[in-house]
């Protein structure tokens, strides 16, 4: 794959706000106030020049459409804000505060372990213990001299014991995330099927159904909806 760049005019696009703010854990501060990420193959460096935003990294097909539907540029937040802080002073306040964030077309399996790794967890450990699980079980890319790896994919993370994930630092949740790659893998649960479903009831229901997802399932059936 070859380094792309594609820049956007954005004035409300914060990384900060998008990054930070608990939706993924993939994604490193820098130094110099740029964040890496790794999302399915691909690694993007993302920066803030003013209004224009800067992408840059190697992709799995054309930067800007990879971009433009993880980024979900397609939704206008804009017009979005402007109704909802009509409603309420504390959503107009908390619009103000978060007005960078945009809700990322994230990858549903990732998220449904991601969430599981979460469960009585802080960011930064989160972060690490998901780091752990792709190095081991995910795919290398390099990228400037560095090595990057991808989030595993189900038929990768079912070769991992509970003890194997154990050793990863996962703690109480090891055995949930057995359990869960176990039945994705059987067939036991269909993600592409998830989608399709219409009926929030039955969505929920399934989500609910999945180790240590029931606190979640808000959440990851978002996930569903714009993915």
């Amino acid at each position: 794959m070859k380094e792309q760049i594609y820049s956007i005019e954005n004035a409300n696009f914060y990384p900060s706000h998008i990054f930070d703010c608990g939706q993924c854990f993939r994604w490193k501060k820098q130094a110099d106030e740029e964040y890496i990420g790794v999302f399915g193959n691909n690694v993007l460096n993302v920066k803030r020049e003013e209004n224009k935003i800067i992408f840059k990294g190697i992709c799995d097909g054309d930067i800007k459409q990879i971009v433009d539907h993880y980024f979900d540029m397609q939704t206008d937040y804009d017009q979005i804000k402007d109704v909802l802080r009509k409603k309420d002073q504390y959503l107009a306040t908390s619009i103000e505060y978060g007005k960078g964030i945009r809700i990322l077309n994230q990858d549903l399996w990732e998220m449904i372990i991601s969430f599981i790794i979460s469960a009585n967890n802080n960011i930064p450990r989160i972060q690490k213990i998901i780091d752990n699980v792709s190095k081991e079980y995910g795919n290398k890319i390099i990228w400037n001299n560095t090595t990057y790896y991808t989030f595993p994919e189900p038929n990768s993370l079912k070769q991992a014991s509970v003890e194997d994930l154990r050793k990863l630092g996962l703690g109480f949740r090891d055995k949930y995330i057995y359990e869960t790659t176990k039945r994705i893998c059987n067939g036991d649960i269909d993600l592409d099927k998830l989608r399709e479903i219409e009926d929030t009831n039955e969505i929920k229901k399934i989500l609910e159904s999945m180790p240590r997802n029931r606190s979640k399932s808000c959440r990851l059936y978002y996930t569903i909806r714009y993915a």
